[in-house]
């Protein structure tokens, strides 16, 4: 990335000419801080899907909403030099989430570099650009080797955000690059895709309602890919907001579109109907347990309770793990690491039925 120190050195010229009063505190910019890797990798290749793992009693009457899961926001994000508060927190490589910190679920935001013609994952340029794995590819194959060699787990959702690239003369083309990229590392079966969910249904959301979702045995070692967005991607992405046929990936939506069959609804506090609403069609919810890092900081519990009471079935933290100096940290107390969905899944599911740590190898 030439000529990013300059770059640096006159965004944080212009951040500390008063601004900040009314729009949010001044950022320091590091304009020392090294550029991300120039290099453009080439495109991994994809790797069949191997079923394995052990034998679960009931994973052929368990599906996959009845499961409730920890997942990361920004998942790859790490602290940057001079964080706002909203950015001061940072996360563990992927595959140190999934084994070490129970995570299901995690979030990538898409950032496209004309240059390498690839996906790159990082939040915001220069101000908050450090990240655990560099393109898009780097973070899927990091998913995909811990699935290898622990294909007894159930569902991981992946979170896609389109961010930067997106331009409304690019939107197809840059649509196909994210499925090209997920299929440059992921052979179809190890996809959940829609049209799989969908069947033979008039529409996926119909289908999800009267069908339900694929059980835990169809779906477990595989990945769900879904897109948060609601404006000109997703309306290009769904045909025009009519369907997801031949697409790899799920999109949030409102309660009445025929292509939704998952919400993301980030508020359990104030959205505590809609996402009630959206579990009683069999659709799949996200929620954060923390939206403020300060908050989490300072040891305020509201949000994540109502998460956990809520049956969403990802639900989304900054903290993962114990973080010095820091009283909050999220954990589903009694998951293995997930658990099952609290007002969803039938009565007689166990944790164990969802994941076993001692069914994953192998």
């Amino acid at each position: 990335m030439p000529g990013r120190a300059p770059v640096a050195a006159l965004l944080a010229s212009l951040l500390s000419l008063g601004c900040g009063t009314s729009q949010g505190p001044a950022i320091a910019v590091d304009a020392e801080d090294p550029p991300m890797a120039s290099t453009c990798p080439a495109l991994p290749s994809p790797r069949a899907f191997v079923k394995g793992g052990g034998v679960y009693a009931k994973d052929e009457e368990l599906r996959v909403n009845h499961l409730q899961a920890k997942g990361t926001h920004n998942s790859y994000h790490l602290r940057p030099k001079n964080p706002v508060s909203e950015w001061d927190y940072e996360h563990a490589p992927l595959a140190e989430q999934l084994e070490r910190q129970g995570v299901r679920g995690v979030e990538l935001d898409l950032q496209w570099d004309p240059d390498c013609e690839r996906f790159r994952v990082f939040h915001v340029g220069i101000l908050d650009e450090r990240t655990t794995c560099a393109f898009f590819t780097d973070c899927l194959l990091a998913l995909r080797g811990w699935s290898e060699a622990h294909p007894g787990h159930h569902p991981i959702f992946v979170h896609l955000e389109a961010k930067n690239g997106f331009t409304s003369t690019a939107l197809e083309a840059r649509l196909a690059a994210m499925e090209s990229e997920i299929r440059a590392v992921f052979d179809a079966r190890w996809l959940v895709t829609p049209d799989e969910v969908k069947g033979d249904a008039p529409t996926l959301a119909e289908a999800v309602a009267t069908r339900g979702w694929p059980t835990l045995g169809a779906a477990r070692g595989r990945f769900l890919f879904y897109l948060d967005d609601t404006g000109p991607v997703r309306e290009v992405y769904t045909h025009g907001g009519r369907d997801l046929d031949g697409r790899l990936v799920f999109v949030d939506g409102s309660a009445t579109e025929p292509f939704v069959a998952l919400r993301i609804l980030n508020d359990p506090e104030s959205r505590t109907a809609e996402i009630a609403a959206a579990l009683a069609k069999n659709q799949l919810v996200r929620t954060r347990a923390d939206s403020n890092p300060a908050d989490a900081k300072a040891g305020l519990t509201a949000q994540r309770t109502a998460a956990l009471a809520s049956g969403a079935q990802i639900v989304s933290t900054d903290f993962p793990a114990t973080v010095a100096g820091v009283p909050y940290r999220f954990v589903i107390e009694d998951g293995a690491p997930s658990r099952c969905a609290p007002g969803v899944a039938p009565a007689s599911c166990t944790a164990l039925d969802i994941e076993d740590p001692s069914k994953l190898a192998r």
